[in-house]
């Protein structure tokens, strides 16, 4: 059973400079978040922390696959993942200070690094917003027929359609 615990990096203890942690991401990870889009996946996720005296620069790779619904036929498939984000973290203690999706602050007296948050965001963006096979003929046949089937067939002009008198007029601006 993963926890949010697995993904914390205890950065007080280290040295300046590079060093780099990898993770396994699998189901039980997005159990962890509820109403998370991804179900499976198979993830390596290699981040490369670079401590500097006032501030952590993180550089996160995603690889491996997740397995989402095609938006064509609704059957399940497997989506290859390869992005990189970074992340810088900047210690303060005043209130005031404000976050971006690219700069997280955290207090001085903080000593580890939670990130099961941020993977979990970052997966999330690396999905596509068209989520298909990557060709058609892998698609469930039976379900693309029936959609095929409910389709709207739109009338040509060449189709005698009876048009009411009022908008007849109106047609004949389109052709001016």
């Amino acid at each position: 059973m993963v926890r949010e615990k697995d993904f914390d990096i205890p950065f007080s203890g280290l040295k300046l400079g590079t060093h780099q942690f990898d993770f396994d991401i699998v189901e039980s990870f997005f159990e962890l978040f509820e109403n998370s889009e991804v179900k499976k996946a198979t993830l390596k996720v290699a981040i490369k922390l670079n401590k500097k005296a006032t501030l952590l620069d993180l550089e996160f790779n995603i690889s491996g696959n997740v397995e989402l619904s095609c938006d064509t036929c609704a059957d399940l498939y497997l989506q290859d993942l390869n992005e990189q984000f970074n992340l810088i973290v900047k210690f303060s203690d005043l209130v005031e200070s404000t976050e971006s999706d690219e700069i997280i602050i955290l207090s001085t007296r903080e000593h580890t690094l939670s990130l099961a948050k941020s993977i979990y965001e970052f997966i999330h963006l690396s999905l596509p917003s068209k989520r298909s096979h990557a060709d058609e003929e892998e698609c469930n046949q039976d379900m693309l027929e029936n959609i095929r089937q409910f389709e709207i067939k739109e009338q040509t002009e060449k189709e005698d359609v009876e048009i009411d008198p009022r908008w007849a007029s109106l047609k004949n601006i389109k052709h001016k």
